[in-house]
């Protein structure tokens, strides 16, 4: 059971909910990651690319391409092996994300504190972890949310590109007791089975009501569909609205500030990242710390 939220705190983050943002993760490090990247430069859009070190099921791009895609993006941390934590032993869970957040680190030259659950399997154990190790925040694959989460460590996303059917989508969520996903399911993207749809009622519902559109998505799979015309579209589509575009470690500094300012690790700061930079919340807060830069 979750312990009660403060009231002064449970005002701020219903504050922050009236804000519209919008932010993009890209999963597996897959060489198809730097088309994307040139994608979101095109339409001036932030995102997080989730890098393994290794992958055993398909090829990744290079520690110099890790590094270039560093330069204009956030890159957080997929574990060593890109394997399941769930189902390891804590030891083995503990060496793949301490490891795969070294690795990185390394090449990059600075903090990673965004992770991302290989295959979204996550439990209170890959959580605790993932908190030890000096992450700020962790996605999940908890689908159908815009919500700022109560759990940093469980955040979750909107929508993920590519198509499922009802039954699979409801499954889905069932399985992973993401019940509140099931309700968005069929009341904010009203059973859409079509991802660019389905973001689409997200989008619609975040620029009416605040919160966050996440889109979730792997350059391999949208090479394989064939759907880079389908994602440039989509891309178009938020570049239009009047949303605020953020890295997802950016969102949980964001998080991280209104819940207690001194969670905000190094002095780190969140920077506004585009579509919408006169945005309130974020004007509040110095340019400093870990930059997320424009990508235009």
């Amino acid at each position: 059971m979750n312990s009660e939220v403060p009231v002064s705190q449970l005002r701020k983050r219903q504050d922050l909910m009236k804000h519209r943002y919008v932010t993009i993760s890209v999963d597996d490090g897959y060489p198809g990651d730097m088309k994307a990247a040139d994608l979101f430069r095109k339409y001036g859009l932030h995102a997080t690319f989730y890098i393994p070190a290794e992958n055993p099921e398909r090829p990744l791009i290079t520690r110099g391409q890790v590094r270039e895609l560093g330069q204009a993006f956030e890159i957080g941390s997929h574990t060593y092996h890109h394997t399941p934590l769930k189902s390891m032993s804590e030891e083995n869970a503990w060496a793949e994300i301490q490891d795969g957040k070294k690795w990185l680190e390394d090449i990059l030259g600075e903090s990673s504190i965004a992770f991302c659950y290989p295959r979204g399997k996550v439990s209170r154990r890959t959580v605790a972890l993932v908190k030890r190790a000096g992450f700020l925040g962790a996605r999940t694959s908890f689908h159908h949310q815009c919500h700022f989460p109560d759990n940093p460590f469980l955040w979750g996303v909107t929508t993920l590109a590519h198509c499922h059917s009802k039954l699979i989508h409801v499954r889905h969520a069932l399985l992973e007791r993401n019940f509140i996903g099931v309700r968005n399911f069929f009341l904010t993207h009203k059973g859409a089975t079509d991802w660019q749809q389905h973001f689409s009622y997200g989008l619609d519902h975040v620029e009416k009501n605040g919160g966050i559109a996440h889109l979730c998505l792997h350059s391999w799979e949208i090479e394989e569909l064939g759907e880079w015309r389908k994602l440039e579209s989509v891309l178009d589509s938020i570049a239009r609205r009047s949303l605020t575009s953020m890295t997802n470690g950016n969102l949980f500094r964001l998080w991280a500030q209104v819940q207690d300012e001194n969670t905000v690790p190094d002095g780190g700061a969140l920077v506004s990242c585009a579509a919408n930079p006169q945005d309130p919340e974020l004007s509040k807060i110095t340019a400093q710390g870990m930059t997320a830069r424009e990508g235009k």
